[in-house]
């Protein structure tokens, strides 16, 4: 007796990549323009969205983090880093610069 099988395709979620907190980033002043809420890995670096690479005016992480801004790509300092903390800086312009940041390193503080 042969007994007959039928395999069912196996299911496939999509499923956001698990994060571990957020930084708030803005293209332009008091968190206008275009926004994001974007999600990091605690002690990994990242890359910003190319949309938001050397155009971010205002940022602010998730209470409970301190994120490491930096000037180049891949959490690289040659440029400059700076320490940012919730709630932020509205208006880079007049804390730092504007449009010059293009990677994030956070750690829970």
């Amino acid at each position: 007796m042969l007994a007959s099988f039928v395999l069912a395709a196996p299911t496939i979620e999509e499923r956001e990549a698990q994060v571990d907190g957020y930084i708030y980033i803005c293209t332009d002043a008091n968190w206008s323009g275009d926004c994001d809420n974007y999600g990091f890995i605690n002690g990994q670096c990242s890359n910003f969205p190319s949309t938001f690479q050397n155009d971010i005016s205002s940022v602010g992480p998730d209470p409970g983090w301190v994120c490491i801004l930096s000037v180049d790509y891949n959490c690289y300092s040659d440029k400059g880093i700076y320490t940012v903390t919730w709630p932020g800086y509205s208006d880079l312009s007049q804390d730092w610069g504007n449009d010059m940041f293009n990677s994030v390193v956070c750690i829970s503080s």
